[in-house]
C-alpha cells in the first residue's frame, strides 16, 4: 500500500496554507497552518492536523497525508513572515475579516506590521524583534523579494 494520494484524493482534499512542520519532543509530527476547504474547520482557521504519515518528497511538497485525511499544501511562508501573518490574522479574526485573502490580511507585510503596531498587542520590543527577524529573513531569502 502506498502513501501517495490518488488524483481523486487530491482533487477533494482541503488545502493547508502557510503550513509548518512541527514535531514536539514528546509527540508525533503534524502540520500547522490555515485551513481552507476542510469539512469540519472554518476557512481561515489556524490549527494543526492529526499525526503526519507522509509528505510529498518533491520540493516544494504539494501534498501531505495524515491519520485522518489528505491535504493539498498551499503557500509556505518563512518563519518570521509566518509569525507576523499569524498575529495579524489572529487579531483580525476577532474582527471577522474575510478569510478569502492570504493569512494576515493579504500579501502586504508592511501593512501587517503597521496594523500590529497600531493594535499594541505586544510590547514594542517584541514587535521590533519580530520585524527585525522578518527583515533579516527577507534579506537572506531572495525569493521573498519577488512576492
Amino acid at each position: 500500500m502506498t502513501n501517495t494520494p490518488s488524483e481523486a484524493e487530491l482533487e477533494n482534499a482541503p488545502t493547508l496554507i502557510g503550513w509548518l512542520f512541527e514535531r514536539p519532543s514528546d509527540q508525533k509530527p503534524w502540520l500547522y497552518g490555515w485551513f481552507v476547504g476542510h469539512p469540519e474547520i472554518a476557512d481561515g482557521d489556524h490549527g494543526h492536523t492529526s499525526t503526519l504519515i507522509a509528505i510529498d518528497p518533491n520540493e516544494p511538497p504539494t501534498w501531505a497525508k495524515t491519520e485522518s485525511r489528505v491535504y493539498r499544501l498551499g503557500a509556505w511562508y518563512p518563519p518570521a513572515e509566518r509569525e507576523l501573518r499569524y498575529w495579524a490574522q489572529k487579531i483580525r479574526q476577532r474582527r471577522q475579516v474575510a478569510f478569502e485573502i492570504a493569512p494576515g490580511g493579504g500579501d502586504d507585510i508592511e501593512e501587517m506590521i503597521a496594523f500590529l503596531g497600531k493594535e499594541k498587542l505586544f510590547r514594542e520590543r517584541k514587535l521590533v524583534r519580530m520585524v527585525n527577524a522578518y527583515r533579516e529573513e527577507k534579506a537572506r531569502l531572495p525569493s521573498m523579494s519577488s512576492r
